[in-house]
């Protein structure tokens, strides 16, 4: 019996001696892993694999026995096996000794903790931008020193201070959309983002992020969004200058919305983007404009108010009809007309414009308008046409001069026959009790009208003169809408006796408060402009129709805009039929009648543009939109 109870007790020492018994917990290490590294739920090889750190990883852990260790990963406690962890050497927690102490400032209001966990006890919250001293702790925090003790934080949210010493910065340009953040993190909120081949000043942060200064302002980015040196666009840039009120737009499309307005004779710098549309640079920014609306030239200089009586002038005469111009070129607006053989006063300015110059008034013209000396004596002009008062109940005044701001000398009859002598700033010149008089142009027409009173039906022509419109290449949308609508015009006369008028027939600029004022005082009773739409995309295409939903006749515009777009897609069945639209452009929204806006297709599709240049399908266009028309009239008058 006793020899058995000996044999007991030998082997619980053996069994007892051999057990991996478990240490006391001891201190937190930071240690490296010497091969790819499975974490575990427990310290088992059964237990399950967490995850797998690479070969080399920093890690924080404590000694759990002499085959397992406790790994510390996302603030969570796993294990791992011991002998493939090897401790780095420790370092003091003096500040005076610590060797790779740096100067930081946080990017965040930042937690300030006992320990290198995100349970650990918060000391203090430092604010956003406070300079500390820091050392790396490990891959996730950092060591911060505060008042002679070290506490610990999220590396993440610290940044070494910059000086102009230690920070090399580059120049660049942006090879992508280039979101910049606050944050070293993609999925924080961005603060701005930089078009493609933006130039941009740079600094490296590290192998991953890189720090952007816009002003006074840093961001960061990531690295591989810039790239070192000077992007050669392969582009001409031009100085310029703006010949208008420029609208610079984020997209190729002037129906998208308007980032800034440039006032008229803004000096700029542009690049052609193809033939409608150009690029305008703005400090680091970029914008597309109409290049129609850019005139590649020196900025025009303001002309001299007043001069002194015969400081130098020449006298001489006009030796054709003469435009003056407040500024060097002849996109400008033209401040008066002298008719040829005038006599002038005036002077060179440069190689090419002479100031005119008219009691304490000074104007531009171009000198080769002009020669020295007495004027001959003017032959009488041939007429260059006949033309017909079109004011149905009423009577068009004639005045002295091309303006509406003129005295009228007289007045003339609906149906009137008038000889004219051309036309100037939308008036036709004509011959009234022996002198040169002026009459509208929007109130004549070359056939003679009905005398009926009815329905008054105003046609709109978009754009004109300085303005051309949609471009592509030589064709022009203020050219092809007026085609169109003086054959609405001519369908609805012949064909429905309709009482019709033009706010412009001729090639002349109006304002769009012009419009909606011509379209009242010549007592209309609806209203339809004309135009011809365009895209960045060649993919765009077909006819739509609009109307204003903030009109006060919004509900009939609805109608007439409807019965529009029915008839022209019938006609056009070879287009797209985009439909009838709301938008509140300014022509239908403030007008005082029912009102359509028509889109006769895209000048930028080369399907549409076949349709355009093509007067067969001008004509099928014409009567599309006429029989609209004609369906509104016979449904409301």
């Amino acid at each position: 019996m006793k020899m058995k109870l000996l044999k007991v007790a030998l082997i619980l020492t053996v069994l007892l001696f051999g057990m991996q018994l478990p240490s006391v917990e001891a201190a937190t290490y930071d240690g490296e892993t010497t091969v790819n590294l499975n974490i575990r739920t427990k310290p088992s090889l059964s237990g399950t694999v967490v995850k797998t750190l690479p070969r080399g990883t920093k890690v924080e852990y404590g000694t759990y026995n002499q085959s397992w260790h406790k790994v510390y990963v996302n603030n969570r406690t796993y294990y791992a096996s011991a002998q493939y962890i090897r401790k780095l050497s420790s370092t003091s927690n003096s500040l005076t000794t610590q060797s790779t102490t740096s100067t930081g400032v946080t990017t965040a209001n930042l937690n300030i903790r006992v320990t290198s966990h995100r349970s650990a006890t918060i000391v203090t919250t430092l604010k956003k931008g406070t300079e500390v001293k820091y050392a790396v702790h490990n891959s996730s925090w950092a060591k911060v020193y505060l008042n002679g003790k070290t506490y610990y934080a999220a590396k993440a949210y610290i940044a070494p201070k910059l000086t102009e010493s230690n920070v090399e910065r580059v120049d660049g340009y942006t090879n992508r959309d280039l979101k910049l953040f606050s944050e070293r993190n993609q999925r924080s909120k961005v603060q701005k983002v930089l078009p493609k081949n933006t130039a941009v000043v740079s600094s490296k942060y590290n192998s991953s992020w890189s720090i952007v200064y816009l002003g006074n302002e840093t961001y960061y980015t990531p690295t591989w969004g810039i790239t070192p040196g000077e992007l050669d666009t392969g582009v001409e840039k031009k100085d310029g200058y703006a010949n208008r009120d420029l609208k610079l737009f984020s997209e190729r499309n002037q129906r998208s919305k308007v980032q800034k307005v440039l006032p008229s004779n803004t000096a700029v710098v542009s690049s052609k983007y193809n033939s409608s549309w150009s690029i305008v640079y703005l400090g680091n920014e970029t914008y597309y404009t109409p290049t129609a609306w850019i005139s590649t030239s020196k900025t025009p200089t303001e002309p001299p108010t007043s001069t002194e009586p015969n400081d130098g002038l020449t006298q001489g005469y006009a030796n054709r009809t003469v435009n003056l111009f407040g500024k060097t070129h002849q996109s400008s607006p033209i401040q008066l007309v002298l008719p040829k053989y005038t006599a002038v006063s005036y002077k060179a300015y440069n190689s090419s414009w002479s100031t005119v110059h008219i009691g304490s008034k000074v104007y531009y013209t171009a000198s080769s308008w002009l020669t020295k000396g007495k004027a001959p004596a003017a032959p009488e002009a041939s007429p260059k046409g006949t033309v017909y008062i079109n004011t149905p109940g009423d009577v068009l005044n004639v005045r002295s001069k091309a303006s509406l701001d003129s005295n009228v000398v007289g007045q003339l009859k609906h149906t009137t026959a008038v000889s004219h002598y051309g036309t100037v700033n939308g008036f036709h010149k004509i011959k009234y009790n022996g002198q040169d008089a002026y009459i509208s142009s929007a109130f004549v027409m070359t056939t003679k009208p009905s005398t009926s009173t009815g329905t008054v039906i105003i046609l709109d022509p978009g754009h004109g003169g300085k303005d051309p419109g949609a471009l592509n290449g030589s064709l022009y949308e203020k050219t092809i809408v007026l085609d169109v609508t003086k054959r609405v015009e001519a369908y609805l006369r012949s064909k429905y006796d309709y009482n019709v008028r033009l706010t412009r027939s001729t090639d002349v600029y109006l304002t769009l408060g012009e419009r909606v004022a011509a379209a009242k005082s010549l007592r209309g009773d609806l209203f339809v402009s004309m135009h011809v739409n365009a895209a960045g995309s060649s993919a765009a295409k077909g006819l739509e129709t609009f109307y204003s939903s903030q009109s006060a006749h919004s509900s009939r515009s609805r109608v007439l805009a409807s019965n529009i777009q029915s008839n022209l897609a019938s006609k056009m069945s070879g287009m797209s039929n985009r439909g009838v639209k709301t938008a509140n452009y300014y022509v239908i929204t403030y007008n005082t009648m029912p009102s359509a806006l028509v889109e006769l297709g895209f000048i930028s599709s080369p399907t549409d543009l076949t349709y355009l240049r093509s007067n067969t399908s001008r004509q099928r266009m014409a009567e599309g939109v006429a029989e609209g028309i004609a369906k509104y009239v016979q449904t409301y008058y």
